[in-house]
């Protein structure tokens, strides 16, 4: 019996009742952390990795891999990589008469299916699915991966994920942005100190809010953000944010202008929010999700 049958989204640990978009993030993310680990291009993991990502991030071949699953027709990775190459399924694709059962899902390590991605290949038994990177479709030789989907032309997902800055320098440009802040605010409320201490407050709280939520709805991201090459932007429509979503996303920075427990409370949320922007959420803190956002190298 063919047992060459992935189903690609328990193989992956994937939910189907997610959009292709945040499916091709997921697996952008999970190839970005391998490549990081220093396994080649090649490796099975990978190879089926960009495989999945080439139908299920392109909504038209993902729902025809969805009606045969539905159906009950499983797809062998060879019929998987021609559907990613040409969206369309070979004609020799099984028919209802008589399905091929899935593999049941392999063990997964580190949340990884194919093992831990610190460990050196040392041979066949390293990955649980090799068999089925040598499809019946293709002789012996392993597939190699679609440049077209690989480099996220379609959606340009592989690309963010590696654009996304990391959580050290998201920390350097925060820095930056609060000596600047402070500069400028202590020029611009240095003036209202000999007016009015109350109205020097509003006047602070004023400026911060627009330094760090006006300037990111305006302008798409702070100036040392604008100083670094970086944006910050809508996950789904790559557009720049609006007030709302950059107030969901910068609460916790405005309230350190409230005397006492506001800067308490904004210090223990940017460990929070900064612990949180790690390979594993796609480089995307818990603030970040909240308000759809992602902070990305600007496009010339």
């Amino acid at each position: 019996m063919n047992t060459n049958i992935p189903n690609l989204y328990s193989a992956f640990g994937l939910d189907r009742n997610e959009d292709s978009n945040a499916l091709a993030l997921s697996l952008s993310a999970r190839d970005l952390r391998l490549e990081q680990m220093g396994i080649p291009q090649n490796d099975p993991r990978r190879t089926q990795t960009v495989q999945a990502f080439s139908v299920l991030a392109d909504p038209q071949k993902r729902a025809t891999y969805d009606a045969k699953l539905d159906l009950g027709i499983p797809l062998t990775w060879g019929q998987i990589q021609h559907l990613g190459n040409f969206g369309t399924l070979p004609a020799d694709t099984a028919s209802p008469s008589n399905p091929q059962p899935f593999a049941q899902p392999q063990a997964t390590t580190n949340g990884y299916v194919f093992g831990d991605p610190t460990v050196q290949a040392a041979g066949p038994a390293f990955n649980p699915l090799d068999n089925q990177v040598h499809s019946a479709m293709y002789g012996q030789t392993p597939f190699s991966p679609t440049p077209a989907s690989f480099a996220g032309q379609s959606y340009g997902m592989m690309n963010s994920s590696s654009e996304r800055p990391t959580s050290s320098t998201r920390l350097l440009m925060a820095i930056l942005d609060m000596f600047i802040a402070g500069f400028v605010g202590f020029m611009v409320m240095g003036f209202f100190v000999y007016v009015n201490e109350s109205l020097m407050f509003i006047v602070g709280v004023l400026f911060t809010a627009f330094y760090i939520i006006g300037t990111e709805s305006v302008w798409g991201a702070t100036p040392a953000k604008k100083l670094m090459g970086y944006e910050v932007r809508d996950v789904t429509t790559h557009s720049r944010l609006s007030a709302g979503a950059a107030a969901k996303r910068n609460w916790w920075k405005v309230i350190s202008v409230v005397p006492g427990v506001g800067g308490i409370v904004s210090f223990i949320m940017a460990i929070v929010y900064g612990t949180s922007i790690k390979p594993e959420n796609e480089m995307r803190g818990i603030h970040d999700r909240v308000a759809n956002a992602e902070v990305v190298k600007k496009q010339r």
